[in-house]
């Protein structure tokens, strides 16, 4: 019996191929299997797998595709999780595997308890210390509204949610209305978090090590649309199961997040990033204009950039 599906979504990244296997390798066990989804525009990680494939110590399918004009994260995504045969979904991107994070997840999923989600943490690859949250050790929830509440973004962060797949599986069909977010495995795990399996729980002890992004770094996605618009486009959708404090808390974290990196970003120069040109003001008006922090930002970002750099300025000295 397959107990975890680890669907890793790739496009020209043949180190992190790599990487994945060696590390998922090392700590191969009992009820793992492995599927790539590979979009990428050589047979560079195809030339990789097949160097694996043979002696590889776990079920391993490899699945060659096509970059997609649109959405092809999302359908790679949504691709993998159609064909997984674990009780359990575990996306990955570019992100490391720490050391025993497999076993560790496994001592989780083979208890008697039966979970909709494990919610992972992570930490800076160069820095032990800079986690992703601290909930001062492992925390199950019971409700939805406990986990929406502490932070929307990293609920969305696809290599850090395990999904069960049979509490998700009739909604991965709706889940195609939000290829061209980026955030499809989001909203499944919207679905699992408010599903009738009620408990959720999160591993304090990271399993995953992430690069930093920095400021500014051109992406393949819109940064300002995909964590200040389609978060909440998503979230909407579960408005009516998670109660409206606990729901606006999240959403309002979430836009502070995003408008606050748009003001540094433009404030130090950058074009790209959350700094890129783009209709903001009427698109964020229409989602955030019953929320205080709105009026907060309006200002703020209407504001020129030499006036941002000064005030930047300002505000690094004092």
């Amino acid at each position: 019996m397959i107990k975890v599906s680890l669907c890793l979504i790739t496009y020209n990244q043949p180190d992190s191929v790599a990487s994945f296997l060696e590390a998922v390798g090392r700590q191969a066990v009992d009820g793992v299997e492995v599927l790539i989804r590979d979009d990428s525009s050589n047979n560079e990680i195809q030339a990789i797998v097949n160097a694996f494939i043979t002696n590889f110590p776990l079920p391993l399918r490899y699945f060659k595709g096509e970059k997609s004009t649109f959405g092809g994260y999302d359908k790679a995504l949504l691709f993998l999780t159609e064909l997984a045969k674990g009780e359990y979904i575990w996306w990955f991107g570019d992100d490391f595997l720490a050391e025993d994070a497999i076993n560790r997840v496994l001592s989780i999923l083979n208890s008697p308890e039966k979970f909709a989600m494990v919610w992972l943490n992570s930490r800076d690859v160069n820095n032990p210390n800079d986690k992703g949250l601290d909930l001062n050790g492992d925390k199950v929830f019971c409700n939805p509204a406990e986990i929406f509440s502490i932070n929307v973004g990293l609920l969305g962060f696809p290599s850090a949610t395990i999904v069960r797949r049979e509490v998700i599986e009739e909604s991965i069909e709706k889940a195609k209305e939000f290829i061209g977010t980026t955030l499809t495995g989001f909203y499944l795990v919207l679905v699992s978090i408010t599903s009738d399996y009620t408990k959720t729980i999160f591993i304090q002890k990271p399993c995953l090590l992430s690069f930093p992004k920095p400021a500014g770094e051109s992406r393949w996605y819109n940064s300002f649309d995909v964590h200040a618009i389609n978060y909440t486009l998503i979230s909407k959708r579960f408005k009516g199961k998670i109660d409206k404090v606990s729901y606006r808390k999240g959403i309002s974290d979430q836009y502070g997040r995003a408008w606050r990196a748009v003001i540094y970003e433009r404030a130090i120069g950058l074009e790209t990033g959350f700094a890129l040109r783009g209709l903001k003001m009427s698109r964020m008006a229409s989602l955030y204009w019953t929320y205080p922090e709105f009026y907060l930002a309006l200002p703020l970002m209407l504001l020129p950039r030499p006036i941002l750099r000064v005030l930047h300025h300002i505000y690094k000295k004092f």
